[in-house]
């Protein structure tokens, strides 16, 4: 047969597109807000494979835009199930399917997916210290923790006004912690000198709600019935805009 007529292969276009449905449908289920539970064994082992994809996946398309997503996997995925369990290990590895298919343009930002658009606020229900005594609350159970500095976390509270829920200062480290939704931080991208997302395996030490003078860890802005977490949409807008004001013209 003549060389001409012989037709050149096909190039390889690479893997077929990830199914993004079926990783993040996996995640809701073990983070509580899809239907159809998941044993651990089952979970952790889809999780596993989905992390596998998405990891090269968001480096492929956005380099170190993915830095802290990436990060947050490969330690989910190094750290095994470890003394908190199997269960929280799946977990962890739903959270970083989450974080990991927002980054790359599919599913919500946060876990919002209850029936009726509702907002689920924890995922156990967190009863507040009282008295004197000053409690070590893992993140990552009740709700994460956006950890601020103060010189610009003291303005986002003006900003925010009413709409800000209840914050925590530390006054002798000079940061503000706002409390909010679990998984609603974890895609963030502000300055981590001004900003820093926490999220599981960290803590926040929790005032009791009556701490509300100057002179030590105290509640800013004060923790009740009707001020608790806040809506994360609103305060990254209010972050990024203070830290561009803060910035000034370049």
């Amino acid at each position: 047969m003549p060389e001409s007529a012989i037709s050149p292969a096909e190039p390889d276009t690479g893997s077929p597109p990830l199914d993004f449905a079926t990783m993040l449908d996996t995640a809701r289920r073990v983070v509580g807000s899809g239907a159809g539970a998941l044993d651990a064994e089952t979970a952790t082992l889809l999780l596993r494979g989905h992390l596998a994809l998405l990891v090269p996946e968001a480096q492929d398309r956005l380099g170190r835009l993915a830095d802290a997503a990436v990060g947050e996997a490969r330690r989910c995925l190094d750290a095994g199930s470890g003394p908190l369990g199997a269960g929280r290990h799946a977990y962890d590895l739903a959270r970083s399917v989450i974080a990991l298919c927002a980054h790359l343009g599919h599913g919500h930002k946060g876990m919002r997916d209850e029936p009726g658009g509702r907002e689920p606020w924890g995922r156990e229900p967190w009863t507040p210290p009282v008295g004197t005594t000053v409690e070590l609350v893992p993140v990552g159970r009740h709700w994460d923790a956006v950890r601020v500095r103060s010189h610009i976390g003291e303005r986002v509270i003006e900003r925010l006004g009413a709409d800000s829920g209840a914050v925590i200062e530390d006054w002798h480290g000079r940061v503000l912690y706002w409390l909010v939704p679990l998984g609603t931080a974890d895609t963030w991208d502000l300055p981590l000198s001004v900003v820093v997302p926490l999220g599981v395996a960290t803590f926040v030490a929790v005032p009791p709600v009556s701490y509300t003078d100057e002179e030590r860890l105290r509640w800013i802005v004060p923790l009740t019935a009707t001020r608790y977490l806040t809506d994360p949409e609103l305060l990254h807008h209010a972050l990024t805009t203070e830290i561009s004001v803060t910035a000034g013209p370049r």
